[in-house]
């Protein structure tokens, strides 16, 4: 009995013996932590002597600005190394971003905030699909998926701590002490990939001169629905239980969002140490299934309030997991020299579905199980276009 007791810990063991994967996992948090605080912190430094509506249209300038140009940061990046990439975008983000902080301390017009913000977003250093694309390199056999569990728990785990950390440096000393941690790990991050192991795996090959670059695999364009689709689902979720409310209890969609996230952490853990790195594009539809059942669970929790506690959890039980091997089949995808690009356009077309899906869900945040309905509906069409996607073996 004891010996068919998975060892859970045991890929995550493997993963941080060596040197360059470690390196890559401190890249890796670095990276994301920015990510979780940067919408709170640029809302925040806005906000400081300007209205919320400006805030606003400064959030969706760096948003917009940022989506737009991943795939091209990300091309970039697979041609040119990382590191000389990301210190040159990340030079030109810190210089918008301290020009923010300046014209708002400075009670600057709106028009420069939204500019400054955009430029920002513009500039992003391709961190996350660049660390991405390097635990594809660098993991062997056995190890990837791990890699993309962990990154996939790193993401729900920065995304519930940013916020806090980013509103309490800003009530506490400045919204400004919130942006220069977000620039001083941003800077971390870009550090943490340079050196010549990193640098020349990212430029080892290319994409061959295609004006489409990884966009001329059939399976990436077909994951690239997926994805979308996916975070349609996650975004609605988000707004459906924000709009919770069980008669003025809006405190509690705050640990109803936390309870999703702890469960999807725990889902991409447990993942990272049983599934094997092959077979992605048969579990993947699995998963997205098993999204779309907890949706459906948490849906019907909606009806009676005191339930939601207990589905949450179960509802992003197969998130983490279903991101992590949307990720990792991202990878296997992507024609060589260009796995960064391919992630890049997945980070893009992720942003626009939770765009899409916040909104739709906005128009229902009078009867949110309407929302909740939407989101077990757009994971069920993700497990739906996820299951005609073949691996690229065999496009």
């Amino acid at each position: 009995m004891t010996g068919a007791t998975p060892d859970v810990a045991g890929p995550y063991r493997r993963l941080f013996a060596e040197p360059v994967l470690r390196r890559l996992a401190a890249a890796d948090v670095c990276a994301r932590l920015p990510q979780g605080m940067t919408s709170l912190t640029l809302l925040l430094l806005a906000a400081q002597h300007a209205a919320m509506a400006v805030a606003g249209l400064v959030l969706a300038g760096y948003t917009l600005g940022a989506a737009v140009t991943a795939p091209v940061r990300g091309r970039l990046a697979d041609r040119h190394g990382l590191f000389p990439v990301a210190t040159v975008c990340g030079t030109g983000y810190a210089v918008a971003l301290l020009g923010l902080l300046a014209c708002s301390l400075a009670r600057g017009p709106a028009g420069l905030l939204v500019a400054a913000a955009t430029a920002a977003g513009l500039l992003t250093p391709p961190l996350s699909p660049g660390v991405r694309s390097l635990w594809a390199i660098y993991t062997g056999a056995g190890l990837r998926q791990a890699a993309f569990a962990l990154d996939a728990a790193v993401f729900d785990l920065c995304y519930l701590t940013g916020p806090v950390l980013a509103s309490a440096l800003a009530a506490g000393l400045a919204p400004a002490a919130a942006l220069g941690l977000v620039l001083v790990l941003t800077a971390a991050a870009v550090a943490a990939v340079h050196g010549r192991g990193p640098e020349r795996a990212s430029r080892d090959g290319g994409d061959g001169g295609s004006v489409w670059g990884p966009l001329r695999s059939v399976a990436l364009r077909r994951l690239l629905i997926t994805a979308a689709l996916t975070n349609v689902a996650l975004a609605a979720t988000e707004v459906a239980l924000t709009a919770t409310r069980d008669h003025h209890a809006l405190w509690a969609s705050g640990p109803l969002l936390a309870g999703v996230a702890a469960g999807s952490i725990a889902g991409s853990l447990l993942l990272g140490a049983r599934a094997s790195d092959a077979g992605a594009h048969r579990r993947l539809p699995r998963l997205l299934g098993g999204y779309a059942i907890g949706l459906a669970l948490l849906t019907a929790a909606s009806l009676y309030p005191p339930l939601l506690a207990l589905a949450a959890p179960l509802a992003g039980l197969c998130l983490g997991p279903a991101l992590a091997t949307l990720f990792s089949a991202t990878a296997s995808a992507a024609p060589h020299g260009s796995g960064t690009e391919a992630q890049a356009w997945i980070n893009s077309i992720m942003n626009g579905g939770a765009a899409g899906g916040a909104a739709l869900a906005g128009l229902t945040a009078s009867t949110p199980v309407l929302g909740l309905a939407l989101a077990a509906g757009a994971a069920a069409a993700a497990m739906a276009s996820a299951a005609l996607t073949r691996p690229a073996s065999q496009q």
